[in-house]
């Protein structure tokens, strides 16, 4: 976040914070001219000293971004009281973001949920747990036996421990076989998933955070770490600070990595396609390629050279509206580069051709041997804590192990393992908005969400919204009440959170790492790996859930895991605390991890080789006209973390950030007369918000920048139900809007 914002809309400025963490005790340091904090004895000590403020330090892993810092939470008599990032932890290094600090408070919040409840009329009523599970299951069965498992539908989330993401998905898959689960990742990584597979044929990023230090060329396209991953920004900026390293930004916002780029392309929203192409049209005509690598690890070279011979940089320059002789310097810089890593998040996975952008990336690199090697890679840098998880361990579209329903073979694999009928498990997966659109059909009856909050984070929020009162049965799990969606819940079971559970995350390098739990929950708040498990039991499956702690179940997913990619047979709790977490594939006891993948050439496809593709630019579906003349550009800004379930909990970060804001460039705003802090609208055919300007020459002309996080604020206001047509990811970075003064 800039230093200079207005103050009335940020009460709290970076003087203030300087303050507070003085007052706090707490040292800051900036790392990428952005606060990142750390422990004053950090250094000094591997565990941070007991002292009157606490009593006891518990390892764990943030609960925020999938940078994956490791950390240890403070209690005192049972209660939380601090955390201080872990000195020797490789990820972060003692370091935290000002959510990582912070976050004990979200443990405190006086919103958390505490007792379930019922919905009984138009109020939501307190309900012991036993009358709040028999309705549930009770109204499970009579669907189950009137319609058949396509009545019922679970949505889950990327901030669940991976043995909660695998009972969610073994409930789904092998107990009640129903197509219908899906989770929030799908919002946020489905086209880096794709992309993947596509490429390499399996999912799984190559990379890891070390590459930063060993590139001498680093593309950053759609990815603003700064914001969305503080610390790894500020790796980032330590390894620009140090020289001999060239950075390329794409991005249409000038973010604080764009200013500080040898080349920055400020494209137009939705042209990355095009753009690649050009990239790659240079490295073939100046012959900035690895032959050797190309004739022996890929396929698809021949077809990618005739469809990117028609896609000069001048012809790129006029769709992208970037300057040709940029294009072609940062193509030169890539291909002649030694070490060659590009960085990606939601800039590229929330477009209308985010698949194939992903795709050209990764052709980027297979076109220049830039991959397994040191300091090269095409890397999706993940979003949520435990999508990797969400992935790996089955709660969502795939089976454990980055098998595939569509697959006979692995649905036999996994139902052989999990003891239930072949016959049971589905042969194909259903998309979260597909969910969305049964539950409006009436198709689906029963909707259970568990550790989100849709009724902000979907696009076309009101649509969203109307859709989940329509449910039957809708039950909502979640730490807090109210949120937004448990709002319109018919049950809401009291979720325990990060820090009053145990388990394991898998960051966006592969790093598996353990949480142990630090706190009791609050009230008669339970894990949902315990409630999941609970529901199945009454079901009747008790055979499939007779697990006595979450680490029965992680040993559970390391057989299903076993000579698969992400193989974790090595992999135990002791272990991960021991050494700090450990990279999959670790398919022994002995075996040290995986930093990278595919160092020997050979890809997870049937043939060994990675698949270059070629793809033609298309427009995005919706693009800004006289009625709507701006692009709608969303994200995050750095104090908040997806709807405010738990930052908007924390004092300091909601000081900080009171309100949602939308950036708009001056000429825009100085037509319609718009100021620094006064209100305006921004208006799409969907919806409408309300909100602070913020005037500012950070967004380009014809643009408007707009957080997700404000849930009556929410940019998913006015996003609309477009989605990429191979991920089914929703195109959030695209929608037209206009302006209206206030």
């Amino acid at each position: 976040m800039s230093a200079n914002r207005d103050g009335s809309v940020f009460r709290l400025d970076r003087r203030s914070f300087l303050k507070l963490s003085t007052a706090t005790g707490l040292g800051l340091t900036f790392a990428s001219s952005l606060p990142v904090l750390m422990a004053p004895s950090a250094r000094a000590a591997a565990t941070p000293p007991l002292d009157a403020k606490v009593d006891r330090w518990v390892y764990s892993t943030c609960q925020f971004c999938a940078t994956g810092c490791g950390l240890y939470i403070g209690t005192r008599q049972g209660q939380p009281v601090m955390v201080r990032g872990i000195p020797d932890y490789p990820v972060n290094q003692g370091l935290l973001c000002q959510k990582g600090i912070f976050q004990a408070e979200v443990l405190r919040a006086p919103e958390r949920a505490k007792t379930p409840l019922i919905r009984r009329g138009d109020r939501l009523e307190p309900a012991s747990w036993e009358e709040a599970l028999e309705l549930i299951t009770a109204t499970f069965r009579r669907i189950l036996e009137q319609q058949g498992p396509t009545g019922l539908a679970i949505y889950g989330s990327g901030q669940l421990l991976q043995e909660e993401s695998y009972v969610i998905g073994k409930f789904a898959r092998g107990a009640i076989g129903t197509p219908h689960l899906d989770g929030n990742p799908r919002l946020c990584m489905a086209s880096a998933v794709v992309g993947y597979i596509r490429s390499f044929g399996t999912d799984g990023p190559p990379s890891n955070y070390e590459d930063l230090d060993h590139a001498d060329c680093i593309m950053v396209i759609g990815a603003n770490l700064n914001e969305a991953h503080p610390v790894l920004g500020g790796r980032l900026m330590a390894r620009l600070a140090r020289g001999g390293c060239t950075l390329i930004t794409v991005d249409p916002r000038a973010v604080q990595l764009a200013r500080l780029s040898q080349i920055y392309l400020p494209i137009r929203p939705g042209t990355d396609v095009a753009l690649l192409n050009a990239i790659q049209h240079v490295l073939i005509r100046d012959g900035l390629l690895d032959n050797a690598y190309i004739n022996a690890h890929t396929q698809g070279f021949e077809e990618l050279r005739a469809l990117v011979d028609q896609y000069p940089p001048s012809r790129a320059a006029e769709i992208c509206g970037v300057a040709a002789e940029s294009i072609e310097e940062a193509a030169r810089i890539f291909g002649r580069a030694q070490a060659a890593l590009t960085l990606w998040t939601m800039g590229i996975n929330q477009t209308n051709q985010a698949t194939v952008a992903v795709n050209q990336i990764c052709n980027l690199h297979l076109l220049t041997g830039q991959i397994g090697r040191p300091g090269t890679g095409p890397f999706s840098i993940t979003g949520q804590p435990s999508s990797m998880d969400f992935r790996q361990a089955g709660g969502g579209p795939a089976l454990p192990g980055y098998r595939s329903l569509g697959v006979e073979r692995h649905r036999r694999e996994v139902a052989e393992l999990w003891g239930v009928p072949f016959e049971r498990l589905p042969t194909s997966t259903t998309p979260a908005h597909r969910i969305f659109q049964g539950v409006e059909t009436g198709d689906i009856r029963a909707l259970w969400v568990i550790g989100t909050n849709p009724a902000v984070s979907f696009p076309d929020q009101g649509w969203a919204r109307r859709v989940l009162q329509q449910a039957e049965l809708l039950v909502v799990q979640d730490g807090y009440h109210p949120t937004e969606t448990t709002n319109y819940a018919t049950v809401v079971l009291p979720a325990a959170i990060w820090g009053e559970k145990t388990g394991t995350f898998t960051n966006a390098e592969r790093r598996v790492n353990l949480l142990r739990q630090a706190v009791a929950p609050p009230g008669e708040a339970r894990s949902d790996f315990d409630i999941v498990c609970e529901v199945g039991r009454r079901l009747g499956y008790g055979d499939l859930f007779a697990f006595n702690s979450t680490e029965d179940a992680f040993e559970e997913i390391k057989v299903l895991n076993a000579n698969r990619p992400p193989d974790l047979r090595g992999i135990t709790y002791d272990r991960l605390e021991r050494e700090r977490g450990i990279q999959w594939p670790c398919p022994a006891p002995d075996h040290p991890g995986t930093p990278r993948l595919y160092t020997d050439g050979r890809f997870n496809t049937e043939d060994g080789r990675a698949r270059l593709w070629a793809v033609e630019y298309a427009p995005p579906p919706e693009v800004p006209d006289a009625e709507y003349p701006l692009w709608l550009n969303t994200g995050r800004i750095q104090e908040h973390w997806h709807t405010l379930t738990k930052t908007g909990r924390i004092a300091e970060l909601a000081a900080w950030a009171p309100e949602a804001y939308v950036e708009i460039n001056p000429r825009e705003a100085a037509p319609l007369g718009i100021n620094s802090g006064e209100r305006v609208a921004v208006v799409s055919r969907r919806g409408r918000v309300e909100v602070m300007a913020r005037v500012t020459s950070q967004v380009a002309p014809g643009g408007v920048f707009l957080s997700f996080h404000f849930g009556e604020q929410t940019s998913n206001a006015l996003t609309g139900q477009f989605f990429d047509p191979l991920s089914f990811e929703p195109i959030y970075k695209q929608s037209a809007v206009r302006l209206e003064r206030l």
